[in-house]
């Protein structure tokens, strides 16, 4: 009976493995994007997706901050708060999103809510549906831009804020070792419909899988990342090594972008802190002195009467 369970299990491991590689091949050859990139996205999949969420009797907040192209003038600046738990008594997870984005003379400002779902469709396997829904807030300083037409009709002379609802939907698959998701940003409007009051839709996918004691303590994850408005698209490739999951490691390529390198290191069991540094490799290598990029995330008691403790720190049981 032993043998057949572990049979079982490399057979499942090979599906999941499999799923990840045709996943990786779609993400290169896809047909994306003006919301921030992020190079550190393996740790922050709740930025982007309402169903990517901790099944466990946790509260888990993080917060990341990023400089981009420094030595630009008014470079891109962006900051993320999350916070998010799973509540056994609604079945569900409840969470918040925060994003403040400083683009030039542009700001934009992005308040989410969350709500995720959990369906188990395997022993340690679950399906999660996620919702969002919130708002996104862009103000133009007009009075810092300069017209070829000073008389054009639809020039922004003074500082004017746009204000719109935001809607999301996103979908994890998730278990020990695998993960992949989706998700849709920015319901309110497609690609064709977007104007300079609102940011078009958003489409995100990403997988992962993770080979443990590939030396002993030392476990690797590949991980892809594709987000589209089906006009242009963005896709990340990375690969990450974690050592007694308490320090990790890693680079990460962004097509046509940037190399960025990586580390972290758990200072306690639920306090951990990554750095990303991104070389520009695009057009801007020449003038751009990289990006800079840090996170910290922390985890508190939840809410739930009893302690859960699941097998992954992904997995509720």
């Amino acid at each position: 009976m032993h043998g057949n369970a572990n049979g079982h299990k490399k057979q499942a491991s090979m599906k999941t493995f499999s799923c990840f590689l045709v996943i990786l091949t779609l993400a290169i050859y896809a047909p994306a994007q003006n919301n921030p990139s992020f190079s550190q996205y393996m740790g922050i999949e709740r930025k982007f997706n309402p169903a990517s969420i901790n099944l466990s009797n946790t509260i888990d907040f993080s917060i990341v901050a990023r400089q981009q192209w420094v030595g630009f003038e008014d470079a891109p600046s962006t900051q993320i708060f999350n916070a998010s738990t799973y509540i056994h008594d609604i079945f569900g997870g409840v969470g918040l999103n925060i994003i403040n984005d400083q683009l030039g003379h542009e700001h934009n400002l992005s308040v989410r809510g969350n709500y995720s779902f959990p369906v188990q469709v395997g022993v340690l396997s679950h399906l999660v549906f996620g919702l969002g829904f919130g708002f996104v807030s862009r103000t133009i300083d007009g009075t810092q831009l300069i017209y070829d037409d000073p008389n054009d009709p639809a020039a922004i002379l003074h500082s004017e804020t746009f204000l719109k609802p935001d809607f999301s939907f996103g979908i994890e698959l998730i278990d020990p070792n695998f993960r992949v998701g989706g998700s849709i940003h920015h319901l309110y409007r497609s690609l064709n419909n977007a104007g300079i009051e609102f940011t078009p839709r958003h489409y995100n996918f990403y997988g992962s899988y993770r080979f443990h004691d590939v030396w002993p303590d030392l476990t690797l994850e590949p991980y892809v990342l594709v987000r589209t408005n089906m006009h242009i698209m963005q896709v990340d490739v990375s690969l990450l090594a974690h050592y007694n999951d308490r320090i990790w490691g890693g680079i990460s390529l962004r097509f046509g972008d940037a190399l960025s390198a990586i580390v972290g290191y758990a200072i306690t069991e639920n306090i951990r802190i990554g750095y990303s540094y991104d070389y520009s490799i695009g057009v801007n290598r020449r003038y751009s002195g990289g990006s800079h990029e840090i996170m910290i995330s922390t985890s508190l008691p939840g809410f739930n009467r009893t302690r859960i403790r699941p097998n992954t720190p992904r997995l509720f049981n």
